[in-house]
């Protein structure tokens, strides 16, 4: 039986002001070489298409993603049902986002981009949060093929037990379920071919690891 909390929904409202919307959407994000390091800033969409190659097609480009895991005060996970262009309507954790860079600055910190995502997309400010893994995996998206993930996956947790007012224009839905539950969904997800898979394929990717592994990702002091 899954467990769920009354959530408030609501839309985030955005500027009509053309230039704002733009100057909104010019970020880049870390493009990364196969040992994690930084070697650049790629654009958000262009990072995650898919491209011809002499040897078949090309998986985007390698990046930096950010999952976030809000636990309860009895473990359970908050997941989210995803509403995006890309991997569109898939079970997630609770919100997913990228280090982002607006022009000059800085890019951001993992976990100032974790405070910024659970504040979009669950409406919630959460100051401590806790990097502990991070995974490898590229996918491309069974419901739109010029679409992909390439990433290395960094999943950064905290606790949360209070209100939450979900964004519609990220998520169908929230729910608050058992850990286990999402391990045993993602083992049977697993069996099933991409498109009628529940989660998205970095959560499968995260639950594949072994059990130690899964409970050091979910640990929060």
């Amino acid at each position: 039986m899954v467990s769920r909390s009354i959530l408030t929904p609501h839309i985030l409202r955005r500027s009509t002001n053309l230039s704002a919307i733009s100057t909104m959407e010019r970020y880049r994000i870390p493009l990364l070489d196969e040992s994690g390091r930084t070697i650049g800033y790629g654009d958000r969409w262009w990072t995650h298409r898919v491209r011809d190659g002499p040897d078949g097609p090309i998986l985007g480009q390698r990046h930096a993603g950010i999952t976030i895991a809000c636990l309860d005060q009895s473990g359970r996970i908050l997941i989210q049902h995803r509403r995006h262009r890309i991997f569109d309507k898939v079970w997630s954790l609770s919100g997913d986002t990228h280090p982002r860079k607006y022009g000059s600055r800085r890019v951001e910190s993992l976990p100032e981009a974790a405070r910024r995502c659970a504040r979009e997309d669950l409406g919630v400010a959460i100051k401590n949060w806790t990097q502990r893994l991070s995974v490898p995996y590229s996918a491309r998206d069974p419901r739109d093929s010029r679409y992909c993930e390439n990433e290395l996956l960094y999943i950064l947790v905290a606790k949360h037990s209070g209100p939450l007012r979900m964004n519609e224009e990220n998520a169908y839905e929230l729910r608050w379920v058992e850990l286990a539950e999402v391990s045993k969904d993602s083992r049977t997800d697993l069996k099933r071919t991409p498109i009628d898979r529940k989660y998205a394929p970095w959560v499968n990717t995260l639950f594949s690891l072994s059990s130690k592994e899964v409970e050091e990702a979910f640990r929060v002091n």
